[in-house]
C-alpha cells in the first residue's frame, strides 16, 4: 500500500465525515458551512452545462459522497464513484447501494474504470493531494482518457499565479502549468471561477489582511471548533456574493474543461 493511500485509509477510518475529508482541525461545524458554499456554487455553475442531458458521470475521490449527491441533484443519468481508499469505497457502497464504486488510484499509469467512458467527470479538491509532478500529469491524462469527446471535466485547485506552493500532503500548482497539462490532453478550459475568499487559506494571495484573518480563524477554531457554526453562518452569504461577483479569487477555484471532439 502506498504511503498516500495508507494516510487516507487511516484518516477516513478515524473520521468518516466532512471533517475527515475537509480541512482537518477546523472542526465539523465550520467544514459543514464550507461544504454548503461548495454545494451552492457547484450546482449553480454545472446546472446550465448539463441540464436536460442526463449525463453518465464519474466522480473521482468521492470520499463521503458529497459530489455524488450533487450529481444526483443535477439529474445525472448514472453516477459512478471512485476513491483511493477501500474504506471510502466500502462506506459509499453502504450509503448508495444502487450505485457503483471503484477503488482507483488516479496517479497510476493507465488508471481507468474498465470499459467505461463518461460524459462528465468531477475531481473536486482531489488533484492537489498528488504531490509528485509526474503522477499529477498521469492523473490528468487518465481523466482525459475516460471522457467522451465533448465531455466535461470539472476540478477544483488553487491555480496560483506565483510559484507553486509545496507541502508534504498538498501542492498548489500554478495556473500556467495546469493549463499546459490539460491542453496537452485535448482539454480546453470553459470557465474558471472562485469558490472561497474568506473560508479557506489564501494560497494565491499576498494580502496581509487575508493571511492574518485566516491565521486568526484557524487558531480560533482549533481551540474552539464549536464556534464554527457561528462563524460559518456569518461568512456564508458573503462568500457566495464574492464568488458570484469576482472573476479571480485568493483561494480555491473551480475550473470546467471540455474534451476536444476530434
Amino acid at each position: 500500500m502506498s504511503e498516500e493511500r495508507s494516510y487516507w485509509e487511516g484518516r477516513l477510518s478515524d473520521a468518516y465525515s466532512l471533517d475527515g475529508v475537509g480541512w482537518q482541525g477546523l472542526g465539523e461545524p465550520f467544514n459543514r458551512w464550507m461544504y454548503r458554499v461548495r454545494r451552492r456554487l457547484f450546482l449553480s455553475r454545472m446546472r446550465p452545462l448539463v441540464e436536460g442531458r442526463s449525463p453518465d458521470v464519474l466522480d473521482v475521490g468521492s470520499g463521503t459522497g458529497f459530489y455524488v449527491e450533487r450529481w444526483l441533484e443535477l439529474g445525472a443519468g448514472s453516477v459512478t464513484g471512485s476513491d483511493l481508499t477501500a474504506t471510502a469505497v466500502d462506506r459509499l457502497g453502504e450509503c448508495f447501494p444502487a450505485l457503483e464504486f471503484h477503488r482507483l488510484d488516479l496517479s497510476e499509469p493507465g488508471a481507468r474504470v474498465e470499459g467505461r467512458e463518461f460524459d462528465a467527470i468531477s475531481a473536486m479538491d482531489v488533484l492537489f493531494h498528488i504531490t509528485d509532478d509526474d503522477a499529477y500529469g498521469r492523473a490528468i491524462a487518465n481523466l482525459a482518457a475516460m471522457l467522451r469527446p465533448g465531455g466535461l471535466l470539472v476540478l477544483s485547485e488553487n491555480f496560483v499565479h506565483g510559484e507553486a506552493l509545496r507541502s508534504p500532503r498538498q501542492v498548489s500548482r500554478t495556473l500556467d502549468s495546469i493549463e499546459g497539462l490539460v491542453r496537452a490532453q485535448g482539454l480546453e478550459p470553459v470557465s474558471r471561477r472562485p469558490v472561497f475568499f474568506l473560508m479557506n487559506g489564501p494560497a494565491d494571495s499576498q494580502s496581509r489582511v487575508l493571511r492574518s484573518t485566516w491565521g486568526l480563524t484557524t487558531r480560533l477554531l482549533t481551540r474552539r471548533p464549536g464556534l464554527g457554526n457561528v462563524l460559518g453562518a456569518l461568512l456564508y452569504p458573503l462568500e457566495l456574493a464574492l464568488a458570484s461577483l469576482a472573476r479571480e479569487g485568493p483561494s480555491t477555484e473551480m475550473m470546467v474543461l471540455r474534451r476536444s471532439r476530434r
